[in-house]
Parts: C-alpha cells; structure tokens; sequence
C-alpha cells in the first residue's frame, strides 16, 4: 500500500479535543456520556481523517469534522426550516465515526486499515451503539458520501438517496458540505 506524506498543518488536536467535548456534552440526549468515553478511548482525536485524500495529519479527522460543524451549521441557518443545533453538531462531529481505528502511521504518512466494508453505515452503526439518531440525522450521515456512497462504497441506491432528499434538504447540503471540505487547503 502506498502512503504519503502528513500535510503540514497548524492544527492543535487538544484544543479541537476540548472543542468536540465542549460540543457534544452540550447536547441533550441519552447515551451521549458513552459515546464522549468512547471517542476518549479511540483515536477519534488524532487519527487523520484519510490516507492521503484530505486532512491526512495528526488530527485530521477531528479537524475535519469540526469543519463540517462550522460549516454546517452557517449553511443550516439559511433554511427555511432549520435543523436543531444539537443535530448540526451530531452530523458533523459524528459522521466519519467509520474513520476510527482506521489508519496506520506508515514512513511519512498513513496507510489504511482494512475491516469492515462500508462507510456511511459503519458509521451509524458505531453512532448507534451510544445514541438514538433522528431521521433527519440518520438521512444525512448515511447519505453523506453524496454519489461516492452508491458507486464506490455500494451503501445505496440514487432512488433511496433521491427519496431522502426529498424528506430532508439537509442531505444534499451536507453531502456538498463535506465534499466542499475535504478538497480545502489549510485549517480552518
């Protein structure tokens, strides 16, 4: 397996640690403390969020998914009908749970570990171990690979995708999001 290089960044993961913290114990729901221990146990905090694709540094991950927070939460305001900001921050922070135990320091960069297949799904299915999601929640995490979801990791279907767009915008917006950030240079 091929790695490459970490990217330089002015990244601090113990400030984004405490950031997510921060987040997360804000949010009302049952469980929510199991999943803080988890993430605490896992190398939620410093593992990079890909082997090479984007944020591939120390940090990464969280990095990335406090981006998506920040970002999410500017483009979720501007809708007529507004999700939650306890679901902005559970989509954001939670939706590359899959990205746990995933990656390997290799030379000068990560290579990628292979276990279980999917994405999106095993993302929901580590989220669910600790919490109950919203439909809502649920549509966007599982849909959140946009197209990558249906022809490179095989999750679903467009018609399923098509259909939760329908029932939450969110899905879209998030997918665009997520994409929009992992092809960013530099912190935000």
């Amino acid at each position: 397996m091929q790695t490459y290089p970490p990217v330089t960044q002015q990244v601090d993961p113990n400030h984004n640690q405490e950031t997510v913290i921060f987040r997360l114990q804000s949010v009302n729901r049952p469980g929510i403390v199991g999943l803080l221990d988890y993430l605490l146990e896992s190398d939620y905090f410093t593992a990079p969020a890909s082997s090479c694709f984007h944020n591939s540094f120390r940090g990464g991950l969280c990095h990335h998914s406090l981006s998506l927070v920040h970002a999410f939460s500017a483009a979720n305001k501007q809708l007529m009908k507004p999700l939650p900001p306890d679901s902005v921050v559970i989509c954001g922070l939670l939706h590359d749970l899959c990205k746990i135990n995933a990656y390997l320091p290799a030379g000068n960069g990560y290579k990628s570990v292979k276990g279980i297949k999917g994405h999106a799904t095993l993302s929901l299915s580590r989220i669910g171990e600790h919490i109950l999601l919203t439909p809502e929640e649920d549509d966007i995490i599982r849909f959140h690979m946009g197209l990558f979801g249906i022809f490179t990791y095989r999750e679903h279907d467009t018609l399923s995708m098509h259909r939760a767009i329908l029932r939450t915008p969110q899905v879209q917006i998030f997918a665009a999001l997520d994409m929009a950030d992992s092809k960013r240079k530099g912190a935000f």
